[in-house]
Parts: structure tokens; C-alpha cells; sequence
């Protein structure tokens, strides 16, 4: 399982406003930060290790709360923490204890360690509280004293790697394909043998090509990785796996040609957002809705792990790009469907 101190968010304090490929109205579902809900008003905060609009890790979880907090009603957002260490992360997990925040939503596997003494106090002082980690296994929670008040959710990152596999299997033209991750992790090393091994099954002629050294932060190394990959092994499509990295990716990716040099995005889904080279997106949603569900029933807690797969809706597929053709269109929604009733 991912060792948690090696996190793949872990550098992204400081992103630059122009990295955003949208930008996040931090309105629509927000509330006061005064105040503790009752049953029919519950407050959620998260905390992020980079910006809410940037684009990808941090943007696509600040979706996923405001999508469901907009499809229920008495729940309200309070003021996002954005770029936060994971030493700051555990003074804004306790400011959020203070005011009663009801749920309290931690971005990334960089954030349990330090979370851990505000986790285990909060049980025993305010157990209405609860905690949601994201990309967090049961394993990463081993050395926590306490998990009532505890969930993480988990993707199923075989069936986003095998998403991701068939497109780039069926779109290379070169039978080369790339990965380009921000660091060496498992979670990345699990959904790059899931890209290669689906690309395989469609295109026996495919060959992978993997670098795990593009960072999170720096659209010039992404770019850098990416024009390597592409001109020493003459990859032409990449799937990314590395944040703010990533829009140097596809910045390499358009220099070499945008109608024959494809990227696939995510966990946000940016097809469209004038982004020529994105051909898809493997789309995660973090689930938080379920989460939300869990704490009206009381059920929340116990260290529950909620995957995020096909089945639920937690992985997806966005729309293909015009950029597909229709024949390879249809064989990618074919294999699809085999993919979320495990026949892939």
C-alpha cells in the first residue's frame, strides 16, 4: 500500500493563479464558519494541500464537496484551507474541531500523521465531529489510536489505469505510450501497470514508457519529461499522473502536434477547457456525498473504507474528445462497460 509519507501532494503549497485551468467560485453552497450545525444544518471544511482551483488534485475534491453539498440540503462549506502543510493541516483540522465543523475533509495521503493527535482528541471531546481522508487505505491508518470518528475513501486505481489503457491503446498511432507521474509511489506504479497491461489487450503492438520524476508543482519539468519521452521513444500518447505538472505535459505535447499527440487527464475532468491535446479524463469523485450520507444515518466511523470505483460512480470516464474517431469511440465504450462489470 502507499507509504504515506511519501505523498504526491506533498509539494504543492504554492501554485501560481495562473496554473488554473478553471476557476473555482468559492460561493454557491458556502456558510458561515460560526455557528455549530444541528441535524438539519451540518457544516463540512476541507483541507488542501494546494490551491481549490488548481486545476486538478485539489479542484476536483473541492467539486466533489460542493457537488454534494448541492445535492443535499442542510449542508453548507465552510471557508476551504487551501495550501496547507501537514503541519499547518493539523492547526486548521483543529481550528475546523473548534467551531463544530461536522465533517472535516483531509486531501491526500500526506495529511494522517499529522492529523493524528487532533483526530484522537476530538473523539474523546467532541465525537460529533467526524474525519474523511482521501486516497487513504485502512493500512495508513495502522498506528491511529482511535478511528470512531475516521473514514477514508479509496479509488479503484486498476479500473483508472484500465480506462485510461484502452483509450491510449486504441488512439496511439506510434504503438507508444507514456506515463508521466509527479513521484515513484504505488498508488502510481498500480495505475501505470493497469494503463500498460489494458493497452496491451487492445494493441498487442503497444510498448510503455514510465517516468516518475516530473514533481507536482512545475509545468517546466512536465514539459521536460514529456518532450523526452516523446522524441527519444517517440510516445504519442501520456497519461498524467502529476498535478500542475501536467499542463507542461500537454504543452510538449501540443508542440509536437495537437491532432497526432494526445494527452488523458486527471482526476478533474478538463476536456474541452481549451486544452487541444486532451483526447479524455479518468475522473475521480472523492466520494464526499456518501460520506455525508453515512454521518445523517450513523453509520460514519469505525475506519470504514469507501472505495470509489466504476459501480458507484466513483471513477468515470468524461466524454471523448471529437478528436476519436467513432469506430474507436465505440470499441472504447465497449471495453468500458466490460471494465465496470469486471469481464475486462
Amino acid at each position: 500500500m502507499e507509504d504515506i509519507n511519501l505523498t504526491r501532494r506533498q509539494a504543492l503549497g504554492l501554485f501560481g493563479a495562473g496554473l488554473a485551468l478553471t476557476a473555482v467560485p468559492l460561493s454557491g453552497c458556502m456558510g458561515s464558519a460560526g455557528g455549530v450545525g444541528g441535524k438539519s444544518s451540518r457544516r463540512a471544511g476541507i483541507i488542501l494541500s494546494g490551491p481549490a482551483n488548481d486545476g486538478g488534485w485539489g479542484q476536483s475534491h473541492y467539486e466533489s464537496l460542493k457537488t454534494a453539498c448541492a445535492e443535499r440540503s442542510g449542508w453548507k462549506i465552510v471557508d476551504p484551507r487551501e495550501n496547507a502543510s501537514p503541519t499547518e493541516a493539523a492547526d486548521e483540522a483543529q481550528s475546523y474541531v473548534d467551531q463544530g465543523v461536522d465533517l472535516i475533509i483531509a486531501a491526500g495521503t500526506q495529511f494522517p500523521d499529522s492529523l493524528r493527535k487532533v483526530v484522537a482528541d476530538a473523539a474523546k471531546k467532541r465525537p460529533e465531529v467526524k474525519f474523511l481522508f482521501t486516497n487513504v487505505s485502512a493500512d495508513d491508518l495502522a498506528g491511529y489510536d482511535s478511528v470512531e470518528n475516521l473514514e477514508t475513501v479509496l479509488p479503484d486505481n486498476v479500473q483508472l489505469g484500465q480506462l485510461a489503457g484502452v483509450v491510449a491503446g486504441l488512439m496511439t498511432s506510434t504503438s507508444k505510450i507514456g506515463f508521466v507521474a509527479g513521484m515513484e509511489l504505488s498508488s502510481s506504479k498500480e495505475k501505470y501497470e493497469a494503463y500498460l497491461a489494458a493497452a496491451k489487450k487492445v494493441n498487442a503492438s503497444v510498448e510503455g514508457f514510465a517516468d516518475y520524476s516530473a514533481g507536482y508543482t512545475e509545468p517546466s519539468q512536465g514539459r521536460s519529461v514529456a518532450a523526452t519521452l516523446i522524441a527519444r521513444d517517440g510516445v504519442d500518447v501520456i497519461w498524467g499522473d502529476a498535478s500542475a505538472a501536467e499542463n507542461g505535459v500537454r504543452s510538449a505535447l501540443e508542440e509536437a502536434g495537437a491532432d497526432s499527440h494526445f494527452n488523458i487527464a486527471q482526476p478533474l475532468d478538463v476536456s474541452g477547457l481549451n486544452q487541444p491535446t486532451v483526447i479524455a479524463s479518468t475522473v475521480v469523485d472523492w466520494m464526499i456525498g456518501q460520506a455525508m450520507d453515512r454521518i445523517e444515518s450513523g453509520e460514519y466511523g469505525r475506519g470504514h473504507v469507501i472505495e470509489a470505483n466504476l459501480q458507484n460512480g466513483g471513477v468515470s470516464l468524461s466524454e471523448l474528445s471529437d478528436k476519436v474517431p467513432d469506430d474507436i469511440r465505440q470499441k472504447v465504450e465497449g471495453y468500458a462497460s466490460q471494465i465496470k462489470d469486471g469481464k475486462f
